[in-house]
């Protein structure tokens, strides 16, 4: 049995506006061996965000726009891309459990979204999306305060 969560299937849908949960945080190895921070995310009622990957591994990232604000339990990621697809996702991400990877994810400019299990059969599927890391800097250190 997986540990992976399952969610409760709305009849009416998933609600867009309501911010992504993150399941766990680490790092992704590529093949020259660098690391790069990661976020799992939980896609089972996003079928719009699950297939992102499918998207950026055959057409790339196209058009991507971040932003990120305080939230009263962490920090807020709003994504929006506009091409080769329309889409539109916030991640609510919880502090302090997270804290090192976003602080990396801040050093880098960058950050990979992992839309299914890392440890799960086949190879895990993701999107690397840029962000403006002196922003992420910036949100991480009023946070502390």
């Amino acid at each position: 049995m997986s540990s992976w969560p399952s969610a409760e299937s709305d009849p009416a849908g998933p609600d867009p506006a309501e911010p992504i949960t993150v399941l766990g945080s680490g790092w992704t190895v590529d093949a020259e061996g660098a690391l790069h921070p990661t976020l799992v995310l939980d896609v089972l009622d996003r079928p719009d965000v699950s297939d992102l990957p499918r998207v950026h591994a055959l057409d790339g990232v196209g058009d991507l726009t971040t932003s990120l604000r305080p939230d009263a339990d962490g920090v807020l990621l709003d994504v929006a891309m506009t091409s080769p697809v329309r889409a539109a996702f916030s991640l609510r991400v919880p502090l302090p459990q997270h804290r090192d990877v976003l602080a990396a994810a801040a050093a880098a400019n960058r950050l990979v979204l992992a839309t299914t299990e890392p440890t799960g059969a086949g190879a895990p599927l993701w999107l690397a999306i840029e962000l403006d890391g002196p922003r992420l800097a910036e949100v991480l250190a009023g946070l502390e305060r």
